[in-house]
């Protein structure tokens, strides 16, 4: 069935008003003889007019019925275009309205194939000087006539070409859209995803360390040691501030990804390197440290920085957590334009290769590195050891 709901009321007026003008002209006026077969060429020309109109488009129903609505509109316009050039002479020029209005539509219809309105402009310069010998036409009008019919044709083209490139606007504006709504999408999850690494980096360090150290207090006041205890408290609350400070930093940045985003130097990194293992030292921990970065390029990118940082935090959580009092080896080197960090620990239990495995912490690790250009992660055990190493390239674009 049609829906005309949707049909602009424009279009629609002026093809009424263009009926009525050719009506009036037909059968009011004077303007045509009174024939018999002109006059059913006319209502032909009319009613077929008035089909093609409200079957151009606008039509929803099941595809059987859409195929038949089309079929009905193909045949009004073959029907309506013989009418009409038929007349177009004897009826002193009245019936070139509905024959330019029909073969402008024929061939302006994307969804009919282009050589079906071009069949019809063919027809329609084969019939009209059939109908301009009957009407005893001269040559000069007929070529005005032949004329017009080849303005029809054209204008059809153009109105096609023009709604061709609309259309192909309108998908290429989709896509775009659709793009960058899957952009959007994957850099809203990669945002969610470096926020969670953080954030497990972050607990696991700070509540880590708070659990080890108030396990030690709680030791300290079972002993009698009350000043040690409270040392240890007090540690675990510079810890625990420490951790605070770092998830606000990570939540500031779920918020606002540019800000306070700074660029940072090797001696900044050697800084965080070297309170990550006094830390771990403060801990229980056992550490052996080399860091040399001094042949690092200046300065170093932000993502480069806080990877490494995180790598090496990370790397003593799991030491602490799975091997609790094995010694660790920590080496943070600068070798041309890469920087290369390994920790290493023993083994005090099988949970260490277990975690290598299936921890989200050296998972998340492997993604913050390969976010990095020439960035790689290896965790596993080496020569009776749990080596994690991590590298990545210097080299700024």
């Amino acid at each position: 069935m049609m829906n005309l709901a949707d049909r602009r009321p424009l279009p629609l007026a002026l093809n009424a008003v263009g009926m009525v003008a050719v009506a009036w002209a037909s059968f009011g006026g004077t303007a045509i003889p009174r024939s018999g077969w002109l006059i059913v060429a006319t209502v032909l020309a009319l009613l077929t007019w008035a089909i093609v109109v409200l079957l151009q488009g606008g039509f929803v129903g099941p595809p059987r019925r859409l195929a038949a609505l089309r079929r009905v509109r193909r045949a009004a316009t073959v029907i309506g275009v013989v009418a009409a050039s038929l007349t177009v002479a004897p009826s002193n020029g009245v019936h070139l309205a509905p024959l330019a209005i029909l073969i402008v539509l024929a061939v302006s219809d994307e969804s009919e194939p282009i050589w079906f309105g071009a069949a019809l402009s063919a027809l329609s310069f084969v019939l009209t000087p059939i109908g301009a010998l009957t009407a005893g036409l001269g040559a000069a009008a007929l070529l005005g006539y032949l004329a017009s019919n080849l303005i029809w044709l054209l204008i059809g083209i153009s109105r096609r070409q023009a709604r061709t490139a609309a259309r192909q606007s309108r998908e290429l504006a989709e896509q775009q859209a659709a793009r960058y709504e899957q952009e959007a999408r994957a850099a809203a999850l990669a945002a969610r995803e470096a926020v969670a690494r953080d954030i497990h980096d972050v607990l696991a360090h700070s509540l880590g360390g708070l659990v080890i150290q108030l396990d030690a207090a709680e030791a300290l006041l079972e002993s009698g040691r009350t000043a040690d205890a409270q040392a240890k408290v007090a540690q675990a609350r510079a810890l625990a501030a420490e951790g605070l400070a770092d998830a606000r930093r990570a939540v500031a940045a779920l918020r606002s990804p540019d800000d306070g985003v700074v660029e940072a130097s090797s001696a900044d990194l050697a800084g965080a390197a070297e309170r990550l293992l006094r830390a771990h030292r403060e801990l229980g921990g056992a550490a052996a440290a080399r860091v040399e970065l001094g042949g690092a390029p200046e300065p170093l990118a932000p993502l480069v920085a806080n990877a490494f940082e995180r790598a090496l935090q990370e790397a003593l959580s799991n030491a602490r957590r799975h091997a609790p009092g094995q010694p660790v080896a920590v080496e943070l080197v600068a070798r041309g334009d890469r920087l290369e960090l390994t920790v290493s620990n023993g083994l005090a239990a099988a949970s260490a290769k277990s975690d290598a495995g299936g921890g989200h912490g050296l998972t998340g690790m492997a993604e913050r590195f390969a976010q990095l250009p020439g960035g790689r992660v290896t965790a596993g055990e080496r020569d009776g050891r749990f080596v994690v190493s991590a590298t990545a390239s210097l080299a700024r674009g």
